[in-house]
């Protein structure tokens, strides 16, 4: 339970709160996406598709908003360090050829090994109402519409709820 705790904390600590609603004077809203994403899949186009569905379905602006990517890896005595700036150079790569538009940064630590299973993971966050769902590929019509939704709050009042 204790890496679930730090993953909340962590996480919440890390999304910032987007320039937009700064200047607007609008309350941004809190809730956002962390991605866990095992490296190795980065070399396995089958392992993507789940990463690049969800991709195509949150806008760009959200992405860069409210999603915030963690690269884990298996660890490997004497080549974590080695392994992270491979895995970071590869996530450079792929984002930018795949058209992504959140940062994602490498736990060198493993401390989010075993939250995430092979491919991609997704933990929706609501730092304000204390809860969080964790959602594993397949990631289905249903499941990125409930993801959008999700994200979009805040940011049109068509969407429902604002925060």
């Amino acid at each position: 339970m204790k890496p679930l705790i730090f993953l909340f904390l962590w996480a919440a600590a890390t999304i910032a709160v987007p320039a937009s609603a700064m200047e607007s004077g609008e309350p941004a809203s809190d809730r956002f996406a962390l991605v866990l994403i095992d490296g190795d899949s980065l070399a396995c186009s089958p392992c993507l598709s789940a990463l690049e569905a969800l991709c195509r379905a949150v806008p760009r602006d959200i992405q860069a908003e409210r999603m915030i990517g963690v690269l884990t890896f298996r660890p490997v005595p004497d080549a974590d360090s080695r392994r992270a700036r491979i895995l970071r150079t590869k996530w450079t790569g792929y984002s930018r050829t795949g058209g992504l538009n959140f940062q994602a940064t490498v736990d060198e630590g493993h401390v989010f090994n075993g939250l995430n299973g092979a491919g991609t993971t997704v933990f929706l966050f609501h730092p304000s109402g204390y809860g969080f769902k964790r959602l594993t590929p397949p990631f289905t019509a249903p499941v990125l519409e409930e993801i959008v939704r999700f994200l979009l709050v805040g940011k049109s009042p068509i969407m429902g709820e604002t925060s």
